[in-house]
């Protein structure tokens, strides 16, 4: 009887420690499975910007697919250490798109895109609040705001909103000079720089 207890009790432990042996094989390769994933996912907006940034040229199919994908993959795995920039980089995507349409006169697609940037930097700082990148996001707006939509009040509160919450950070003071040229042409920009020489 004694001896029946003991193998019960002996079956029991190794059966537990294959159970766990088998749980952390597939984490290992659960967290591989990330880690290809967002490899691939960062080689693709790399390729999309890097076309953008040498040629000036977008590939907005390339830039809608990875923002697609950038927004799933930190849906899926919002705790995950690159879910962060893989959102950040979408809504970035977004606001080369905007821009791009911008200049191409495709109003539908202007707003569109812009309106993806602003939900998706809204969403990162809600998510991620105490990453510095958070605070980025009240310039992202602005941009989107100021040079993409032409709203340059919104951009203003955005601005303000920084000032207001982070006075001792070090784009405060490139901030407060961002508010004296908002609302003003292009003509009215060159002719200030012309008066300062």
């Amino acid at each position: 009887m004694k001896n029946d207890e003991t193998m019960k009790r002996l079956f029991t432990v190794i059966l537990s420690v294959l159970f766990l042996a088998a749980c952390q094989n597939g984490q290992r390769a659960e967290q591989k499975a990330i880690r290809q994933e967002s490899d691939s996912l960062l080689a693709a907006y790399h390729h999309s910007d890097s076309i953008y940034a040498l040629c000036g040229r977008i590939d907005t199919a390339a830039f809608n697919a990875f923002i697609v994908k950038a927004m799933a993959f930190a849906e899926k795995h919002p705790d995950d250490t690159l879910a962060p920039g893989m959102l950040y980089r979408a809504g970035v995507g977004s606001m080369i798109l905007a821009k791009s349409a911008d200049r191409l006169g495709d109003v539908e697609a202007r707003a569109r895109n812009a309106k993806r940037a602003l939900a998706i930097f809204n969403q990162f700082q809600e998510q991620y609040p105490d990453l510095d990148q958070a605070k980025l996001c009240y310039w992202q707006r602005a941009i989107v705001y100021d040079d993409i939509l032409g709203d340059w009040r919104s951009a203003e509160s955005e601005y303000r909103d920084f000032i207001n919450l982070f006075p001792n950070d070090s784009l405060t003071p490139v901030f407060q000079q961002y508010l004296t040229l908002l609302g003003k042409t292009e003509s009215q920009l060159e002719e200030e720089l012309a008066i300062g020489r």
